[in-house]
């Protein structure tokens, strides 16, 4: 990989940024003969000042690009609609995907573009061995990788930190997927990737937007990209309840009419109980068909097509511009 561009989305934290693109500087690959950075405001109401930025003499970064998204569209999507405004370019080998705010290192990008060259047509996709975050947090992202695997049946362990072949973004930008969740549309697409163990860094400056609310529209966004193999999941079990609930009437009635062991009061109890069970597993089997059914017939979202739509504008940085005769500002 010698032509390289990077992805993050931003939300008002230009400085973080700033910090990143010093730092890639910095930890980029020797044989990397350039690197683009390309930042989507999603929807900042702090204004990008370019001032922020600078770089030493000799800088391998080619080019600096804001793309102003017209309103906030939360940081996968904003992901999506990076990656398609690079997926026609013919002049780039990869993309590298992460967070602008420190929390993926731009040291571990050495480490993805090692396995990389060792699997040029593979997704290397960054996976944490050692987290920083909150007890609460933890147990919080551990029960979104529990309930995705019961509802899905596929684990999932990795975020957005990846480096991505032009070949697989050309092809996840035609995918509905990518739209929502990046991780699950690459397992989705059946792209090959390696796993590559990192470390979580510590955010470069401010405090991180993620909480507990963030967190369940993420798991949600995730699982959304599942929605089908959800729904087969729950209309197995429904369908499961409604055929226990039955068999469990028949001997309701049979106990009650064949023999002299109800209990009085028993057995109408019993079975008003699970006649209402067995009509709220058939009303969800009914409910859940027809959700799945009204959604396959809607047109789906295509990244490819309907991304450039939010695109605002786009600021183009000129790097020539951020070289310093004094060297890299102080973090």
């Amino acid at each position: 990989m010698k032509r390289l561009a990077v992805v993050t989305p931003v939300l008002d934290d230009w400085q973080s940024f700033a910090v990143l693109v010093r730092q890639i500087e910095r930890h980029v690959a020797g044989d990397v003969e350039w690197i683009e950075i390309v930042a989507v405001d999603d929807g900042s109401v702090e204004t990008f000042d370019s001032a922020l930025l600078c770089l030493p003499g000799g800088t391998r970064v080619d080019a600096i690009r804001v793309v102003h998204l017209a309103l906030n569209l939360g940081h996968q999507r904003a992901i999506a609609v990076g990656l398609v405004t690079l997926s026609t370019r013919k002049d780039l080998d990869g993309i590298i995907v992460m967070d602008s705010d420190g929390e993926d290192r731009p040291e571990d990008i050495p480490l993805l573009l090692e396995v990389g060259r060792a699997s040029p047509d593979q997704v290397i996709l960054a996976h944490r061995s050692k987290r920083s975050e909150s007890a609460m947090f933890r147990a919080g992202y551990g029960a979104y990788k529990f309930f995705f695997r019961m509802l899905t049946g596929r684990g999932i362990s990795f975020g957005n930190f990846s480096m991505l072949p032009i070949a697989a973004v050309r092809r996840l930008v035609h995918m509905p997927e990518l739209w929502n969740n990046l991780p699950a549309a690459i397992i989705r697409s059946r792209l090959r990737f390696t796993p590559v163990h990192t470390v979580r860094g510590t955010r470069s400056a401010g405090q991180s937007k993620m909480n507990f609310p963030s967190l369940v529209i993420h798991g949600l966004s995730a699982m959304s990209v599942y929605t089908d193999f959800i729904f087969v999941r729950v209309l197995l079990a429904a369908t499961s309840v409604s055929v226990l609930s039955f068999a469990a009437i028949c001997v309701v009635l049979g106990v009650r009419l064949g023999t002299t062991l109800a209990i009085p009061g028993w057995a109408t109890t019993v079975f008003g109980d699970l006649v209402i069970i067995l009509f709220q597993a058939m009303l969800m089997i009914v409910a859940t068909s027809l959700m799945v059914l009204a959604g396959r017939s809607a047109r789906p979202i295509v990244p490819l097509t309907d991304a450039p739509v939010y695109i605002q504008s786009t600021t183009e940085v000129s790097v020539g511009d951020l070289v310093s005769s004094y060297g890299i500002r102080p973090e």
